[in-house]
């Protein structure tokens, strides 16, 4: 799966939408076979963490933070970075969280999708 990265907020509902559709193409096998597992929460987490790039890009907010308060000593941009990277961390969280519930809905409602198209199709062509 490519890594996607945002600025501001690193994992959106397109992004667990893509999740979940890539996890369908890669189960088509065992959604047909009846054996497709949906992953746990904590395993959605997890993978949503792995495949997606949401780091804090210091360096970028560093500047920011200088540009917006040219009179700051360093040790002000400093406190001001730590708190901006704690913030960061902290929607982080809430977003993988809010990603993981987004794209186990997804991939049910993907899955309910597939099921019925395929019974839909024996019931026209058998």
């Amino acid at each position: 799966m490519k890594t996607l990265q945002r600025e501001r907020t690193p994992l959106y509902v397109s992004d667990a939408k893509n999740c979940a559709r890539h996890m369908v193409r890669e189960s088509l096998g065992q959604i047909l076979a009846g054996t497709f597992e949906i992953p746990s929460f904590e395993e959605m987490i997890s993978i949503l963490e792995r495949d997606f790039e949401h780091t804090f890009d210091e360096f970028m907010a560093r500047r920011k933070i200088m540009k917006s308060h040219i009179s700051w000593a360093r040790e002000q941009v400093d406190d001001e970075l730590e708190k901006q990277k704690i913030r960061y961390e902290n929607e982080l969280r809430v977003n993988l969280r809010v990603a993981a519930l987004n794209t186990i809905e997804e991939i049910e409602n993907l899955v309910k999708s597939l099921n019925q198209a395929i019974t839909n199709w024996k019931i026209e062509n058998l």
